[in-house]
């Protein structure tokens, strides 16, 4: 597959992505009916562009389910009316009733189900031996910032390759020092 092809690809994946996140689906849901991975729903909503296209995706359509909502109660107002006005007659009530309970019974998208929008997401216990436990170091809010003697840094994964090509440019600097004979700083 050439690069323009593969190009095709991620970009269309990357649209689909959206759009499901956009509509509330789980960022699990979303990885299996695509064929990728979690992790890589977890990398595309790490970028900042990526998430607020996602974000803007969310609000338009919880405007219009709040739109669909606001429609729905509507009817089922003028329902009401209609029944209060029609029981002295009592002619055909049940009519107006099984259309009111319809209208009741409507599932609400919008406002009302705000948990539909908003991710969820699992926490896991895990149980770890004291052995292990006594080389990790903690900070305040629980992120383990030391292992052993290693320092550990938490970064946003869109922040990586930007990591990365820091610590090229820093070991291209020391590798041209070595070659040059310059004292190293």
């Amino acid at each position: 597959m050439n690069t323009a092809a593969v190009s095709t690809q991620t970009n269309l994946i990357e649209d689909r992505a959206a759009t499901l996140l956009g509509s509330g689906i789980a960022p699990g849901t979303v990885a299996a009916s695509l064929g990728i991975t979690p992790s890589r729903v977890s990398q595309l909503l790490s970028d900042d562009l990526f998430a607020a296209r996602v974000a803007e995706l969310r609000y338009k359509n919880l405007a219009r389910h709040n739109e669909r909502d606001d429609r729905t109660d509507s009817l089922e107002d003028k329902v009401l009316e209609q029944l209060e006005d029609a029981l002295p007659m009592v002619h055909r009530p049940m009519e107006l009733v099984r259309i009111f309970q319809t209208l009741n019974g409507a599932k609400r998208r919008g406002q009302s189900t705000p948990d539909s929008i908003i991710e969820k997401q699992s926490i896991v216990q895990l149980v770890v031996p004291m052995q292990i436990i006594n080389k990790f170091q903690t900070n305040i809010q629980g992120q383990v910032v030391t292992v052993g003697e290693q320092d550990l840094l938490t970064i946003q994964s869109g922040a990586l390759d930007s990591l990365v090509k820091e610590k090229q440019n820093v070991g291209a600097v020391v590798d041209a020092r070595i070659t040059s004979g310059m004292p190293q700083r």
